[in-house]
């Protein structure tokens, strides 16, 4: 390092990312009286670094962080080797020296939320997103990293988004845009299209040379009295060496498709469709509180015994989340631990999946509940998608 650096480590788990390590460092910072403050900037540029594509299993993750606290590039020390090679360069040593080169010159090196390859061509984003106040624009941003492509190809995103109350905009650009808060419709707009709640639509560009996209996603309308917060998912992938141009297009959005608030969302399972999905947000109630976003499962169709089984993914927001079942009558709590619960998933991370399943004796109707978990910031909101199916014994 030169005087353009200051080299400094900092444990992944002091910052609450190995999730079972969690609780021990908790007591040993009540025992020896000491705190930690995950809510500094440099904490929050880390945590934000670890969300830009880091892969589970990564013993470093090497950023570069500005005075201003800013990203400005990442490299996963597992992905040296393999990056190097497609780079061009021969010795590990050289690819690096270019890679914190690139990150000064501003080409934010590594920052791709979403990096597709020909071997990984393909990629799921689970998240959220907000209606903007009057005049300005909210945008939660996914960088796509298609510089694998040298050929072109053709970018594929598969858009569905939950059923609260919030329509969305998706906007695609160049990755060297710089989006705007304040302008009600985007300039430099690649393509873009309009999702309403609880439907699904696509967005294709064909592209000439791999390059980094920005897929920015906000609400839809500044008129609304109150704001809103929906969950959103995408599949984003891209086929190479397409010989024929496909057009750009914005398909229809489905006007069929019901919307089911939030306070009263609920699915019916039955032998007939004994499997649905729900894709939601739910948020961080601060410790020692409940914040619940809650579905309820009608399984009565089932006269027999079964086991009610929820397979559940939680969203790359930097907040993990908390699930339980409760039988249908009970009133669930907003403080403390959730002592009446039937079975419980907590403390899954972002990006990462859990399973709840519970056996019955005769089909009734479920309370399923959805928090953040109580070592995030209250307030902060992350998406979850929820599989819920009843296997028959």
């Amino acid at each position: 390092m030169n005087e353009n650096f200051i080299n400094t480590w900092v444990p992944n788990c002091e910052l609450g990312r190995i999730h079972s390590l969690r609780a021990p460092i908790a007591k040993r910072r009540e025992r020896e009286s000491q705190n930690f403050d995950t809510s500094h900037a440099l904490a929050q540029t880390i945590i934000k670094g670890w969300k830009t594509g880091s892969k589970k299993g990564s013993p470093v993750d090497c950023l570069v962080i500005s005075p201003a606290f800013e990203l400005m590039g990442r490299v996963l020390v597992n992905d040296l080797g393999e990056d190097r090679e497609r780079s061009g360069w021969r010795y590990d040593y050289e690819y690096y020296l270019a890679f914190l080169k690139e990150a000064l010159a501003g080409k934010q090196p590594g920052l791709g939320n979403v990096v597709l390859t020909a071997e990984d061509p393909s990629q799921e984003v689970l998240d959220i997103f907000r209606t903007p106040t009057v005049g300005y624009q909210d945008y939660t941003v996914v960088v796509i990293d298609t510089t694998a492509f040298e050929n072109g190809g053709m970018l594929t995103i598969d858009i569905k988004i939950g059923r609260e109350e919030g329509e969305a905009a998706f906007y695609l650009f160049d990755g060297a845009t710089e989006l705007s808060t304040e302008e009600e419709k985007p300039k430099d707009i690649l393509t873009w299209t309009w999702v309403e709640p609880g439907d699904t639509c696509q967005i294709i560009h064909r592209f000439d040379r791999g390059q980094f996209f920005k897929l920015g996603t906000t609400g839809g309308h500044w008129a609304r009295d109150e704001p809103c917060i929906n969950a959103f998912q995408t599949r984003i992938s891209v086929a190479e060496n397409l010989k024929e141009p496909l057009e750009e297009k914005r398909p229809e959005s489905n006007e069929d498709t019901p919307e089911a608030p939030l306070s009263e969302l609920s699915l019916v399972l039955d032998k007939a469709q004994p499997s649905q999905e729900i894709l939601n947000a739910f948020r961080a109630p601060g410790t020692g509180y409940q914040d619940y976003t809650v579905i309820n499962i009608d399984t009565t169709a089932f006269k027999g015994s079964g086991t009610l089984i929820i397979d559940i993914r939680v969203g790359s927001a930097d907040i993990s989340g908390s699930f339980d079942l409760f039988d249908g009558d009970t009133e669930l709590p907003t403080e403390g631990y959730p002592d009446a619960a039937l079975n419980s998933a907590w403390g899954i991370g972002p990006g990462e999946a859990g399973k709840i399943r519970h056996r019955f004796a005769q089909g009734s109707v479920f309370k399923f509940g959805a928090t953040g978990d109580w070592y995030g910031e209250k307030g902060r909101i992350n998406a979850f998608r929820a599989k819920f199916f009843v296997e028959e014994n």
